[in-house]
């Protein structure tokens, strides 16, 4: 907890900063995932905060994944987009993949049916 004294100084280094009325302000924004404590600041000038993450979507039945098994003549292939921390999976004809890599240059063939969870993204997101 931060001392109403020192609300002041802190605005300056964290301009979002704003005193709370709330004793749960990150849930009540959807942040409720505790992801770790951290300290900011260095010297007389810091504070400890809790830090935490959106909770995950609720994904219902209309939502549900589309590809979780590929069916022949179609292959699993996945695309991670880093910049945005999304991975992508699809079932395509491997006679279309060269296309479709037009348009998703980090299109890779699959060498697993579950390779966003694979590659540290286990949480189903949407299917678009």
């Amino acid at each position: 907890c931060l001392e109403d004294s020192k609300y002041g100084l802190y605005k300056i280094f964290e301009p979002n900063l704003t005193k709370s009325n709330s004793s749960t302000p990150c849930a009540d924004f959807g942040f409720s995932v505790y992801d770790s404590t951290e300290t900011h600041g260095f010297g007389p000038v810091k504070d400890t905060l809790d830090l935490y993450d959106p909770a995950p979507p609720t994904v219902t039945p209309e939502e549900s994944p589309c590809c979780q098994t590929c069916t022949a003549p179609q292959s699993k292939y996945h695309s991670v987009d880093a910049a945005h921390g999304h991975c992508g999976e699809t079932c395509l004809k491997d006679s279309n993949y060269w296309l479709f890599k037009i348009f998703e240059p980090n299109l890779t063939k699959s060498t697993s049916e579950t390779p966003c969870s694979d590659l540290g993204f286990p949480t189903y997101d949407s299917t678009e």
